[in-house]
């Protein structure tokens, strides 16, 4: 199946946007801009080629910096992700860089702020085949900055030492 793509702020609590209620993939996309935030949080600004390990959408000039699964994509984006009713390793990494870069002032608002800007791409799977099509998505050669699990052989996770640097980060939080 094709994935399918639609801005973060169209799955806010207001919106009447909805994803399947059905099992998938998703991957967020970044803007350049959001994606240097990161990296100036991780202290990887001037780190060339982190850049060049992350997958990019060059049509819309966008980085892949999460991959994830769930049984269902409504209420694991729209309620985990987007609304923050849960808390998840993707909403918990945008929040440690964004308290790393603002502070701690409004940070819900600024952590629902970056989260809009950002786009998710998703695909329905079977529901016994999200294991294995999560982790051909996340462990093959690209580097998926906010995925802990499946992604550790990455050369430049490894280089950087992001595994531990995100782990830190989120610790701060």
């Amino acid at each position: 199946m094709a994935w399918d793509s639609i801005e973060a702020k169209c799955l806010r609590e207001t919106s009447e946007k909805d994803m399947p209620e059905k099992p998938g993939i998703y991957k967020w996309w970044a803007t350049k801009k959001a994606l240097k935030e990161i990296l100036k949080a991780l202290e990887l600004e001037k780190e060339n080629d982190a850049l060049s390990g992350i997958e990019r959408k060059v049509e819309k000039d966008l980085y892949c910096i999460y991959v994830g699964q769930a049984k269902s994509l409504d209420a694991r984006l729209k309620g985990n992700h987007v609304n923050g009713k849960g808390k998840s390793t993707f909403r918990n990494s945008v929040e440690a860089v964004v308290k790393k870069i603002y502070g701690e002032q409004d940070l819900e608002k600024r952590t629902n702020d970056f989260i809009d800007g950002l786009e998710i791409e998703c695909r329905l799977v079977e529901h016994d085949k999200l294991d294995s099509e999560e982790t051909k998505e996340i462990g093959g050669t690209y580097l998926r900055i906010f995925n802990q699990q499946h992604n550790g052989g990455n050369d430049l996770r490894k280089k950087y030492g992001i595994t531990q640097k995100m782990t830190d980060l989120r610790g701060e939080i």
